[in-house]
C-alpha cells in the first residue's frame, strides 16, 4: 500500500487530505459486507422502511388470478402487505494521539500506521454490525425472519464427507423458493472455510478462477456457477451466509467514512476516524444462514 505520509520530513506536518486519501485507500480493502447491501445516503437519525410480504399474491378463496375469468366478470381482489420497521443510526469512531517527537523523528512511519489501524478498526466494526444485522445475531435475536440451513450428519466442510457445493445450492434453493432471482448470489465464509473450499475443489479437480484484484479489493476467493465466495473475518468458523446482494438489505449512510486531524503544536497530533450508518433488513427471505460448516 503506497502513501505519502513521511516521518522526519522538513515540513513536519500532515495534511488532512493526505489522511483522508489513506483512509479511503485502506477502507477499500477492508469492507466486505457493504457489497451485500444497497448503500443509500440519509439525513435522518431514525430511518423507517416498509418490508414487503414476498409471498406471490393469490386470489381470494374460490377465485382464480387472471386465469379463466368469465367475460364481463369482476376481477378478484387482493391486497399487498407491508410491515413498517424503524432503525436508528449507529456511530462508529476511533482516535489516537501521535506525540510530536514521533512525527519528526520516529523510526517507523507512525502517522501512516496509525491511520491504517484506526481505519481498519472502524471498517471492521461496520462489517461486524452488518453481519449481525443480516444474520439477526446468528438467528438468536427476536422475531427471526431470515432463513437457515443446517448441515447434518457431521458432514462438515473440512471432512471427507463434506458436500460444499450441494450445501450452498440447497441454501440457494431456499431463496429461490421465496421468489428471488438467484442468478447472482454472494456467499460469505470464514478464513477457515476458505481453506476448506479451496481444498474441496482441488480434490474434485474443479476449475476455480479468481482475480487477484478482486481478492484484495472485495475478499472474493472465486465463483462457481451463480455464487461468488467472499472471505471475511466477521464470519464465525462454523457459519456461512448466502445472500441476494443489493436486495436483501440497505445500508443507510448518514456520514460516510471520513477523518480529521487536530494539531496541538509541538505536543501531539490527534487523528480521528468516523462513520455513521445503519442496516435496514428489507428482504430477510433473500438471506440463508448456513450452520455447522465446521465442528464447534
Amino acid at each position: 500500500m503506497s502513501y505519502d505520509i513521511q516521518t522526519g520530513t522538513i515540513n513536519r506536518g500532515i495534511r488532512k487530505e493526505v489522511v483522508d486519501a489513506l483512509v479511503k485507500q485502506t477502507a477499500e480493502a477492508s469492507y466486505k459486507f457493504k457489497q451485500a447491501c444497497a448503500v443509500v445516503s440519509t439525513d435522518s437519525w431514525k430511518n423507517s422502511f416498509f418490508r414487503e410480504d414476498p409471498t406471490v399474491l393469490a386470489g381470494p378463496t374460490g377465485n382464480t388470478v387472471a386465469t379463466g375469468l368469465p367475460r364481463g366478470a369482476n376481477f378478484p381482489q387482493q391486497t399487498v402487505k407491508w410491515e413498517e420497521v424503524s432503525v436508528r443510526i449507529i456511530k462508529y469512531g476511533l482516535e489516537d494521539n501521535i506525540p510530536w517527537e514521533d512525527i519528526i523523528s520516529g523510526d517507523i512511519n507512525v502517522q501512516a500506521r496509525t491511520v491504517i489501524k484506526l481505519t481498519e478498526a472502524v471498517t471492521k466494526a461496520v462489517d461486524d454490525n452488518i453481519w449481525d444485522a443480516l444474520t439477526q445475531t446468528l438467528g438468536t435475536g427476536t422475531n427471526i425472519r431470515i432463513q437457515s440451513y443446517a448441515i447434518t450428519n457431521q458432514a462438515y466442510w473440512n471432512v471427507s464427507s463434506g458436500a460444499i457445493i450441494k450445501d450452498v445450492m440447497t441454501a440457494a434453493s431456499y431463496i429461490s423458493k421465496k421468489n428471488y432471482d438467484i442468478s447472482d448470489l454472494l456467499c460469505f465464509v470464514s478464513p477457515e472455510n476458505k481453506v476448506d473450499i479451496l481444498s474441496y475443489l482441488a480434490d474434485k479437480g474443479a476449475q476455480f478462477p479468481q482475480i487477484a484484484g478482486d481478492v484484495v479489493r472485495t475478499g472474493q476467493i472465486g465463483r462457481i456457477s451463480n455464487v461468488t465466495f467472499i472471505e471475511s473475518n466477521s464470519v464465525p468458523t462454523s457459519f456461512a451466509l448466502l445472500v441476494k446482494p443489493k436486495t436483501c438489505a440497505t445500508f443507510k449512510q448518514l456520514v460516510p467514512l471520513q477523518s480529521t486531524t487536530v494539531e496541538d503544536p509541538y505536543k501531539s497530533l490527534k487523528i480521528r476516524v468516523v462513520e455513521e450508518g445503519t442496516v435496514e433488513l428489507t428482504d430477510p427471505l433473500a438471506i440463508c444462514l448456513i450452520k455447522n460448516t465446521r465442528a464447534t
